[in-house]
């Protein structure tokens, strides 16, 4: 009977190899109550980090929607910009960037959302099931272990020359770390 045990929890363990290895806190965040309501979130589950989003989409959402992507890490006491872009996803789908991470990210986001990327929005619900990174994710090849403060916010042009109209931005710290082997 023991060796059966020892037997599954080697399975489990090789079954199972990613971790997560990130930490998310100090969440912020606030949404434009004309457009949508909602909530984003963070889990946490015996030292698993998630974090999420459900937001219910009210009206739609077309013209331009730029996306402002902030990401800094903390490097002997002081926060570096890593990724400051605007990003119009009515004309680039975020998977496409240019720039790696924001790829990446757009790329591992997919896995764990029920919307596409791309404008145009529709009225419903959009949600963000328990986003995580283990230590599989392609993410972690490009930015170092440590810890980083991430901000996105996301802008409504309706028109050609309108005025910006906030839908939404959030903050969140988070902290990588190597998995415990």
């Amino acid at each position: 009977m023991l060796k059966r045990c020892v037997l599954v929890v080697l399975l489990v363990q090789l079954i199972d190899k990613s971790v997560a290895v990130v930490r998310f806190e100090n969440l912020k965040y606030e949404l434009n109550k004309d457009y949508m309501h909602g909530n984003i979130f963070i889990k946490s589950q015996n030292d698993k980090y998630s974090f999420g989003a459900d937001v219910e989409l009210a009206k739609k959402v077309e013209g331009s929607v730029i996306i402002t992507p902030h990401v800094q890490h903390l490097v002997k006491g002081e926060y570096h910009t890593m990724v400051n872009i605007d990003l119009d996803t009515c004309k680039v789908d975020p998977v496409m960037s240019e720039n790696a991470i924001v790829r990446t990210i757009a790329k591992e986001s997919t896995k764990f959302i029920n919307f596409s990327l791309m404008c145009p929005y529709n009225p419903g619900r959009y949600l963000l099931n328990d986003f995580t990174l283990d230590s599989e994710s392609p993410l972690l090849k490009l930015i170092p272990n440590g810890k980083y403060k991430m901000e996105l916010k996301a802008h409504h042009y309706p028109t050609p020359g309108s005025a910006p109209i906030m839908l939404f931005m959030y903050s969140v710290d988070f902290e990588l770390y190597a998995a415990a082997s």
